[in-house]
C-alpha cells in the first residue's frame, strides 16, 4: 500500500483561536498548546479546550472533555471549574460538559480529525517488543469533513457492515470496509491506517484491505479473523444509535432565596421566557441535553453550585451520565439554548449522528 505524508496546521481561523489544557490531579491547566489538525486525547485524561472569537469583543467557549474512565471525583472537579473560568474569563465563556462517546457537534466541529485512544495513537509502539505489542481495534467515523477515530474492544461485536475499522496489530495492518460504508468512510480509514504505517518509518510489514464479511480473495484475511475468535456468520448490520431519552421539557430553578440552595420545578412541557428571573440560576432538561442558565444577579453559590446540581438531577432522574450540559449567562444565550427551551431536539451523537451525516 502506498505511504502518503500529511501535512498538520495550527487548527486557527481568522479571529478565532484554540488553545487546550489537561484536568490532572483536580486541577486545570488552561492554554498549555494550540490544537492541531490532528487532535488525540487520551484516555482517561480528561481536558479542558477553550475556544477564543474575536469580533466587537473577546468572547470565550470552553468545552471540558470527560473520558469514560473519568472517576465522579473528577467530573465533579471538571463541574466546579467552571466558577474558577467564570473569575479567570470574567463571566464571559458559555461552557460545555463534553462525554466520550455522546459529544456535540458543537464540540466535534472543532476538529479536522479526533482521536480517542488509549494512551494515545501510538502508545506501546516504541516501547515493547513487536511480537508483544497489544493489537487494537480502530472505529472510523464522522461526517461531512470531520472525522472521528476511536479505540473500541477488539470483539467482533464492534464491528459493523454499515462502517470501516482499522486493525493495528503491530507490524500488521488490517482495514477492515463494512460492505454499506460509504467511499468517504472508506478513503477516511485507507488515511488512517497509511498515517500510522507512516509513523512507524518502515516498521509495519504488510498492512490489507478486506471488503466486508465474505471477502475470501487472501489467506491473509483469515488472520484478522483470528482475532476475533474465527470468522463470524453475520455482524451487525450499523451501529447502535439510541432513542434520546423520552424525557418532558421542564425547568428547575436553583436558588437560596430561603437561606438554603433548594432546586424546584417551575415550568414543564411549553416553556415561558417570563419564568426566567436573573436573580437565580435554572435548568433547561430537554432530554438529550441539560442547559444551566445563570442570572446576572445570582447570587455567587447559585452561580458556583448550579453545574453541580445539573449533575445531581441527572442522577436523582437516573438518566445517563453522558448527557452534555451547556451552561450559559443571561444575556449571552446560545442558539442552542434558546432551540431547547423552545422544545427542539437537542442532544450528542450517541443519538444525532445519522442527523449530522445528513
Amino acid at each position: 500500500m502506498q505511504q502518503k505524508k500529511k501535512k498538520h496546521g495550527k487548527m486557527q481561523a481568522k479571529n478565532q483561536d484554540y488553545k487546550f489544557g489537561e484536568l490532572k490531579n483536580f486541577k486545570l491547566n488552561i492554554g498549555q498548546k494550540t490544537i492541531m489538525g490532528n487532535f488525540i486525547l487520551e484516555i482517561p485524561i480528561s481536558y479542558c479546550i477553550r475556544k477564543s472569537m474575536i469580533k466587537e469583543k473577546k468572547t470565550y467557549d470552553v468545552f471540558f472533555w470527560l473520558g469514560a474512565e473519568t472517576s465522579q471525583d473528577e467530573a465533579g472537579t471538571a463541574a466546579y471549574k467552571t466558577v474558577e473560568l467564570d473569575d479567570l474569563l470574567g463571566d464571559e465563556p458559555v461552557q460545555y460538559r463534553e462525554v466520550q462517546g455522546n459529544e456535540t457537534k458543537k464540540f466535534l466541529d472543532l476538529f479536522p480529525k479526533l482521536t480517542i485512544m488509549a494512551g494515545g495513537v501510538d502508545s506501546g509502539f516504541h516501547h515493547v517488543k513487536p511480537e508483544e505489542y497489544k493489537p487494537r481495534l480502530l472505529h472510523i467515523a464522522g461526517y461531512q469533513k470531520h472525522v472521528q477515530v476511536s479505540q473500541v474492544a477488539l470483539k467482533v461485536e464492534s464491528l459493523n457492515d454499515s462502517e470501516t475499522f482499522v486493525l493495528d496489530a503491530g507490524l500488521k495492518m488490517w482495514q477492515f470496509n463494512g460492505s454499506k460504508a460509504t467511499v468517504w468512510e472508506k478513503r477516511k480509514a485507507n488515511a488512517i491506517m497509511d498515517e500510522i504505517i507512516a509513523a512507524r518509518n518502515g516498521k509495519v510489514q504488510k498492512s490489507f484491505i478486506i471488503d466486508g464479511l465474505n471477502d475470501k480473495s487472501s489467506p491473509t484475511i483469515e488472520d484478522f479473523w483470528k482475532f476475533f475468535g474465527g470468522r463470524p456468520k453475520q455482524i451487525s448490520d450499523a451501529a447502535e444509535v439510541k432513542e434520546a431519552p423520552d424525557v418532558e421539557l421542564t425547568l428547575q430553578r436553583v436558588s437560596d432565596a430561603s437561606g438554603k440552595l433548594e432546586i424546584k420545578e417551575v415550568g414543564r412541557g411549553k416553556l415561558d421566557k417570563k419564568n426566567l428571573s436573573s436573580d437565580d440560576a435554572f435548568i433547561v432538561d430537554a432530554g438529550g441535553h441539560l442547559f444551566v442558565w445563570i442570572g446576572k444577579n445570582s447570587t455567587k453559590n447559585e452561580k458556583a453550585q448550579a453545574m453541580a446540581y445539573a449533575l445531581h438531577y441527572l442522577q436523582k432522574q437516573e438518566r445517563s451520565a453522558d448527557v452534555p450540559i451547556c451552561r450559559v449567562m443571561d444575556g449571552k444565550e446560545t442558539k442552542e439554548f434558546w432551540e431547547a427551551f423552545q422544545g427542539n431536539s437537542v442532544g450528542g451523537r450517541k443519538h444525532q449522528i445519522n442527523e449530522w451525516k445528513k
